[in-house]
């Protein structure tokens, strides 16, 4: 159920299916299990074909192989056998051998399910290989279901004539939601600011004209929404038109006392600032000015003038008189400074006799200096120390010096600790390849793309290379020994399947299909 391809979508599309939904779903699971024939599940435009065949394929990914292939109008039956095989077994063939062929060739699968949407793209020989691909991988022993959703009126045309006695596809068919699952559903696709202007009456009457599919109420529902807000800006604009008229008509008496309002407000504004202009003009005015008017307020006023430069004249003898006494401190400090004579021979032997010492009589003086400052203690613990060296040395070593003697400091081996106890060693962790322990990082809920699925080391990287895709693609290994390129992490399904764009064109033709993160990690951990 996607929302309309418009630039603002104003409703939301919510993917959690419904219970009627999930009986479609059950019923998929049950004819897969025991069926051997093709089903073909069938609904009117907007019925959730394409949704409800994604969430079952998403459920049987936990006990078969799956493949999604989305028809289209350039999908010949080379092409759709060359995805299928790809999804399923990782290689890449396109040739004129039939499906049942190709599949017997790779190695066998326990049970496959291929999806196929857009089944009106396809051919009608190819829907009779499909038939045939089941019957026949199914008599060796290979489990295979083929499902193709179609409308309804291309869906009851492929059923074969009763009188030719040939099994036919396996129909099923969408029934539209009940009428709480419709309601619940326009409940969750309008927007806050909108729920409550829906109450449920008016929900009731909007649904009296729908079918009840989900695809049809979206289309709908975002069409009543988006003439609503049309509606809502036209009204918006008639009341400013309206309005504006208003005001053209108004007799002009009321015109000529707005104008004069007008006129005086504009005055009292502009007042201020002409005094406030004014003040500054004189200020700065003055400033320019300021010899001549100090001249002539001198010659107005000569005992104010006189008054200003008496104590200028004091200070500035007061500034003399301290100034003169500090000039001969600074004399007599540079002329109390020490004078030096240089040192000369002839001044060395001026030295007293007391002060001059040889260099061995002071060495003794130190080691006297040094002993007095030894305490009983450790002259006591130097002697055992000695004598314990002495204690130790061997039988007929007399003559030769001891390590005290020589000068060598000795070294006692302390005694080894006990043996712990013997603990295991520690198990090396697993070395998971390539992107394995990304793939085990992340959310269940998150989507990737798979691509291919590969069983040699050395085709995987020739085929990466050759596609260019190495540096923006991650691969893990699955239970089975075999490897799986995948691209991105997204939070939704929609997310992963427009990141296909960003893939090299020759990959986009294989059409990777979305897959979850908890389908991922059961392929690594199945045993």
């Amino acid at each position: 159920m996607q929302a309309l391809a418009t630039t603002q979508h104003i409703v939301a599309a919510p993917v959690k299916t419904k219970p009627s939904q999930q009986q479609v779903i059950d019923q998929l699971h049950q004819h897969c299990q025991q069926s051997l024939s093709l089903i073909m599940l069938h609904g009117k435009e907007g019925s959730g074909k394409t949704t409800i065949a994604e969430v079952f394929l998403e459920q049987a990914s936990d006990y078969a192989e799956v493949a999604f292939i989305n028809a289209n109008q350039r999908s010949t039956n080379d092409r759709v056998r060359a995805q299928i095989l790809n999804q399923l077994f990782g290689t890449i063939s396109i040739n004129d051998e039939s499906l049942s062929r190709q599949m017997q060739r790779q190695r066998p699968l326990s049970h496959a399910i291929i999806v196929i949407d857009n089944g009106e793209q396809l051919s009608e020989s190819f829907l009779a290989e499909c038939i045939s691909t089941v019957a026949q991988l199914s008599a060796i022993g290979q489990r295979t279901s083929i499902i193709v959703t179609g409308d309804s009126r291309w869906a009851q045309q492929q059923r074969p004539a009763p009188h030719l006695r040939v099994q036919g596809p396996t129909m099923i068919e969408i029934q539209p939601l009940s009428h709480d699952e419709q309601i619940r559903f326009v409940q969750a696709l309008l927007p806050e600011k909108q729920r409550s202007f829906w109450n449920l009456e008016r929900i009731q009457q909007f649904l009296n004209s729908i079918h009840g599919f989900p695809g049809e109420i979206q289309q709908r529902l975002q069409l009543t929404l988006t003439t609503q807000a049309a509606r809502y800006r036209d009204t918006n604009a008639e009341d400013t038109h309206v309005e504006g008229a208003v005001d053209h008509n108004e007799p002009e008496k009321t015109k000529q006392s707005a104008k004069s309002e007008s006129r005086e407000q504009r005055k009292m504004r502009v007042l201020p600032i002409m005094v406030i202009a004014a003040v500054i003009s004189l200020a700065f005015v003055g400033f320019l000015n300021k010899e001549q008017l100090t001249a002539y307020w001198q010659q107005v006023n000569p005992e104010a003038a006189s008054a200003v430069e008496a104590p200028d004249k004091e200070t500035v003898n007061n500034e003399a008189e301290t100034a003169i006494p500090t000039a001969p401190k600074e004399d007599e400090q540079t002329s109390s400074l020490p004078s030096f004579e240089p040192l000369t021979e002839r001044s060395l032997e001026l030295v007293p006799a007391e002060l001059a010492a040889s260099y061995r009589n002071a060495l003794g003086t130190l080691n006297t200096v040094a002993a007095s400052e030894v305490t009983e203690g450790e002259i006591s613990l130097g002697f055992m120390k000695q004598q314990q060296l002495r204690e130790a040395e061997p039988i007929g070593s007399s003559d030769q010096p001891s390590a005290a003697e020589a000068g060598i400091k000795t070294v006692v081996a302390e005694p080894e600790p006990q043996a712990k106890a013997e603990q295991p060693e520690p198990q090396p962790q697993r070395t998971l390849p390539f992107q394995t322990q990304w793939a085990l990082e992340q959310s269940t809920s998150n989507y990737t793309l798979q691509i291919s699925i590969i069983s040699d080391p050395q085709l995987l990287r020739d085929f990466r290379n050759d596609y260019n895709i190495m540096d923006n693609t991650q691969v893990y290994q699955r239970a089975d020994q075999r490897y799986v390129v995948i691209f991105g992490s997204y939070p939704s399904i929609g997310e992963a399947r427009a990141a296909t764009t960003q893939l090299p064109a020759a990959v986009q033709q294989m059409e990777p299909w979305a897959k979850s993160f908890a389908s991922v990690q059961s392929d690594i951990s199945a045993e």
